[in-house]
């Protein structure tokens, strides 16, 4: 992907996400105070309130992962987004759990490659699982363990990553993977995958 097609797609992202988050909160607030006046019973209100709140926790990464960097604060913020996105994915049947072993003082640029590279391993747990983020200040190297039962990387995603092959670009599901493979290429990083026992490792880090 060219550079100026790169800067415009997060621009795009960036617009979208800004427009639909007014509307969004404005509805969370609407409901509310249906809630509060008794318009309506718990249960659909309750109902109508999750589904806004989960709306509102994707697009947040959305915005943050695909967007321009203004959300990225620092790493709290980041595992915050990270987190809320996990929980809008979560069913009865699929839990996830986040093990942070990150400092404080990181590069602003490694927060998207968490969020990219975090919900990548989440995609290639069905069954949900454990996504463990290692990042160290001064180590210029990220780590992101993904464990859970079934756990598969795609490999249509794995071609991007892996082999840096982009012929699939149109398909929904690798793009997360592509736009890793330009944010890693704009830092001169670079990626490397292993998958086995029910554990994908995806580690990042500076070219040698």
């Amino acid at each position: 992907m060219p550079e100026s097609d790169f800067i415009f797609s997060k621009a795009v992202v960036t617009r979208f996400s800004h427009d639909l988050a007014g509307v969004i909160s404005a509805i969370s607030n609407s409901l509310s105070l249906l809630n509060e006046l008794g318009g309506a019973d718990q249960e659909t209100l309750t109902l109508a309130e999750d589904n806004a709140n989960t709306l509102m926790g994707r697009l947040r990464f959305f915005r943050a992962a695909f967007g321009n960097e203004g959300p990225l604060t620092d790493i709290a913020a980041t595992q915050r987004i990270f987190e809320d996105y996990l929980a809008s994915l979560e069913n009865r049947a699929v839990h996830y759990k986040c093990v942070w072993q990150t400092d404080q003082e990181l590069p602003i640029f490694i927060f998207r490659l968490i969020l990219l590279t975090g919900v990548i391993g989440a995609e290639s747990l069905p069954r949900g699982g454990q996504i463990t983020v290692q990042a160290q200040a001064g180590s210029r190297r990220v780590l992101i363990m993904a464990e859970g039962k079934a756990a598969v990387l795609d490999p249509l995603v794995q071609s991007v990553l892996d082999k840096h092959d982009l012929t699939e670009i149109s398909s929904p599901k690798v793009m997360p993977a592509i736009f890793l493979y330009n944010c890693l290429n704009e830092q001169n990083w670079q990626i490397s995958l292993s998958c086995r026992d029910e554990k994908i490792i995806i580690e990042l880090g500076e070219k040698r």
